[in-house]
């Protein structure tokens, strides 16, 4: 097999390990029991993106971001799946929308080969998240954390996380305009979550 055939077979192949792995992830979201309304909802506030170099993956990170819209689907799929008392319930929803109005909030799952890389909470780390507008306005975050502890129901409720291979984050910034709102409404305005290092640049896109 000559050069040329050793290249077009690799992208092939590629090519066959993304859709597997895309119709994996469909799959796993519904054999875990989700309803159709959480994972329409998952499935609108959600971005991923792989950077490739030379065919091997250099990173990849998906993200979902927390707005008021996303969190009603939390809640009542929660509610759903684990019937709360009035009381109990009241309580626990208060925490969950006080929570958004603070900040904007997104999580996301980072997989990267070179472990030591994956340090985004670190503060020497290799890399610098922020947010862009599509005016060029820049956003540093407030805070980036790591999220140590996955339980059974956050792999439930966000099926791309696989904690074995890479880390979970929060990160917030300061309410971005649009959002926090009770529509969730841009008003014709986009931004993009960005992420980048030595090892690439990662632009995550909601508009």
């Amino acid at each position: 097999m000559n050069g040329i055939a050793r290249i077009v077979l690799s992208i092939l192949m590629l090519g066959l390990t993304g859709c597997t792995y895309l119709q994996g992830y469909v799959d796993m979201a519904k054999d875990r029991g989700l309803s159709d309304e959480y994972r329409a909802a998952l499935n609108t506030w959600t971005r991923t993106q792989t950077v490739h170099s030379q065919f091997e993956t250099k990173v990849t990170i998906t993200s979902t971001l927390k707005s008021q819209a996303f969190q009603r689907a939390y809640i009542s799929e929660y509610e759903r799946i684990y019937p709360l008392g009035p009381d109990e319930k009241k309580k626990w929803e208060q925490t969950q929308v006080g929570l958004a109005s603070d900040f904007t909030e997104f999580v996301f799952y980072a997989y990267i080969p070179e472990k030591e890389a994956n340090d985004f909470d670190k503060r020497d780390s290799v890399w610098t998240a922020l947010v862009v507008d599509n005016q060029g306005k820049r956003l540093e975050p407030v805070e980036i954390r790591r999220i140590d502890k996955i339980t059974t129901v956050t792999e439930v409720f966000f099926p791309y996380i696989n904690k074995y291979y890479g880390n979970f984050y929060s990160l917030k910034f300061k309410p971005l305009p649009g959002l926090g709102t009770e529509q969730d409404n841009l008003s014709g305005k986009s931004f993009k979550l960005v992420m980048t290092s030595v090892l690439g640049r990662v632009e995550l896109e909601w508009k």
